[in-house]
């Protein structure tokens, strides 16, 4: 975020005063630039009001391949279901602490397809 000119505070000011609305220049001046892409269009829903309404379910496991020798747990899972729901759950699993990368250290979802 780069710093505001007198004259730029001043017209900000001004138009703030009057109810008007700012110009889009001012934008990156006065608010820091996402460092994230975004795909943005009409009614789009926020994603803590998707996640919320959406209903973790208990994973239906189609098929397990467990990787390795070593005992550490971790798997691949074949599972079958509505994805929301199926990464709701995963989501749930991992802010618990119940999934595993192969070298068993707290994990994540890898590949959803």
């Amino acid at each position: 975020m780069r710093k505001l000119t007198d004259e730029q505070i001043e017209r900000v000011v001004s138009l703030l005063e009057e109810g008007k609305p700012l110009p889009d220049d001012y934008r990156p001046l006065l608010f820091d630039t996402k460092k994230e892409y975004e795909l943005i269009y009409a009614d789009k829903e926020r994603e803590e009001d998707i996640l919320a309404d959406t209903m973790a379910v208990p994973l239906q496991r189609v098929k397990t391949f467990r990787n390795g020798k070593d005992g550490n747990g971790w798997t691949n899972m074949l599972i079958f279901g509505d994805n929301l729901q199926v990464l709701k759950t995963l989501l749930q699993m991992k802010q618990e602490g119940k999934l595993k990368n192969a070298d068993g250290t707290p994990g994540g979802e890898a590949g959803l397809y």
